[in-house]
């Protein structure tokens, strides 16, 4: 196995000691963020002046706040002037580039672009992903391996399905024990002594918007059980197949530029990477079912806790409205204040004998009414067993069917759906025929069987079909 090299020997020695130190760090983190935004999708590269004049507007905006911390955090020998926001952002390029977060790139006509190097633009990536706390999404991951790997198109590409629905799973699973994780994590933090408006903030606003729609759409559009099965299906089929496992890893090996015998043992491990993370997911759903409800009632009594406090149960609650009521009738009140609940929502003002007790009502016996059915003339009745039968009559059944099919043959063993006569489905009303036609192939009570074709859509006037033969049973 190939050993795999430390990111830190590729990464630049002072690359994350720039932001190890002081109050400085966070205005670091925001001007790189905001130079990642701009460089992200811009063709023509951002010119020094350009930067420059960002992380002037950013130092306007932060005031002294920034300008102050940079002052703490200076280490050069002869530090800039702190109060002139141009020699600051100009100093905290500097200091980027030396770092190695940026690079600098002058071209024939002086003009100085800065440039964000390729682990640059991972690292901010992952930033800005924390900065913005967006909902992990779900939505298509499986439905997409699921689509690759169950193609059955002329175009279909058995190393390019392979290798996407892999990468498709991969991310599908790390998410899943990303969601795991973090759900502890909120659990363990509604443990901590948290006063009541935090613990809302974290149930309504923090919980349900990170994490809430990722486990929804787990439980609805994105479940396991939808799709696994025909995946873990299909790749078993193509394990025993030599001869597809040959024509995939060829496939890979031309897109990959790698050996044939590499392009074997990738294929392989794909296939198995997929059933086997598909089929051990059962575990680490009930986990995150039991977490996801643990989460819920650790809140849940949490709030309750603190809302009530020690003192919550009904026998001391009681004490306490029996302390409150004898202090109000000490005091010489009447009437309860206007602002305690009341026990009823629609008081009685005038009790009579059924205010405190309803005694039961016997109910007499229920007869049903009579039912008179109408009298029907005897011209009537036959008018409609006439009706009636020819409707049934022209019910569609696999005799008619097989009939209607039979007709086209012509001696022959199979018949193209685009071999049928022209006419044959021109009316709404054929339509029909070509429905049960082909809802009754395989029927055991007709003489035909239906198989799919390969190939583009039949046109027969008034719809457009799926090609397929029509093949007869027998001899």
């Amino acid at each position: 196995m190939e050993t795999l090299r430390n990111p830190f020997d590729i990464l630049p020695l002072n690359l994350f000691n720039v932001l190890g130190s002081g109050g400085q760090q966070r205005h670091y983190m925001a001007v790189l963020l905001r130079i990642y935004e701009m460089a992200e999708f811009n063709r023509f590269g951002l010119t020094r002046e350009v930067v420059i004049a960002d992380i002037v507007n950013y130092v306007t905006h932060e005031g002294a706040d920034a300008l102050g911390e940079a002052e703490d955090d200076a280490a050069e020998t002869v530090a800039p002037d702190f109060s002139d926001a141009l020699e600051y952002a100009g100093w905290m390029l500097r200091r980027l580039a030396e770092a190695g977060w940026l690079e600098r790139e002058q071209q024939a006509d002086y003009t100085e672009f800065i440039i964000l190097p390729d682990y640059a633009f991972t690292l901010l990536e992952a930033m800005r992903a924390i900065q913005q706390q967006k909902p992990r999404e779900y939505t298509g991951q499986l439905y997409t391996a699921h689509q690759l790997l169950t193609n059955e198109s002329d175009d279909f590409s058995p190393a390019l399905a392979l290798t996407q629905s892999y990468e498709n799973v991969r991310q599908m699973v790390r998410g899943l024990n990303e969601l795991n994780q973090n759900i502890r994590r909120y659990t363990e933090r509604v443990t901590r002594d948290m006063p009541v408006a935090e613990l809302l903030r974290m149930q309504y606003d923090d919980y349900a918007h990170v994490l809430g729609p990722a486990y929804h759409a787990l439980k609805t559009s994105d479940h396991i059980s939808r799709y696994r099965r025909d995946i873990v299906t299909r790749l078993q089929n193509w394990q025993l197949d030599k001869d597809w496992i040959d024509y995939a890893a060829n496939e890979l090996a031309t897109q990959g530029r790698i050996s044939p015998a590499q392009a074997v043992d990738e294929v392989n491990h794909y296939m198995r990477f997929i059933i086997t993370q598909l089929e051990s997911l059962d575990p680490l759903l009930e986990e995150i079912d039991r977490r996801h409800a643990q989460y819920l009632r650790t809140s849940l009594r949490q709030i309750q806790y603190q809302l009530v406090g020690t003192d919550g149960d009904f026998k001391d609650q009681l004490i306490l409205l029996a302390k409150g009521l004898s202090t109000l009738q000490e005091d010489g009140v009447k009437y309860l204040p206007g602002a305690m609940t009341r026990f009823q929502s629609m008081p009685v003002k005038e009790p009579d004998a059924r205010s405190f007790y309803t005694p039961p009502v016997h109910r007499p016996p229920f007869i049903p009414a009579q039912v008179e059915g109408a009298r029907l003339d005897l011209q009537d009745i036959y008018a409609l067993n006439a009706e009636t039968l020819q409707q049934v009559g022209k019910a569609i059944t696999p005799a008619k069917i097989q009939s209607f099919v039979g007709q086209f043959f012509n001696g022959h063993r199979t018949l193209h759906i685009g071999d049928l006569p022209p006419d044959t489905f021109a009316t709404p009303e054929d339509l029909p025929w070509l429905i049960y036609t082909i809802a009754y192939g395989n029927h055991p009570e007709v003489q035909y069987d239906i198989e799919p074709l390969p190939g583009d859509p039949v046109d027969l006037g008034l719809v457009t079909v799926k090609p397929f033969q029509l093949i007869k049973r027998g001899r």
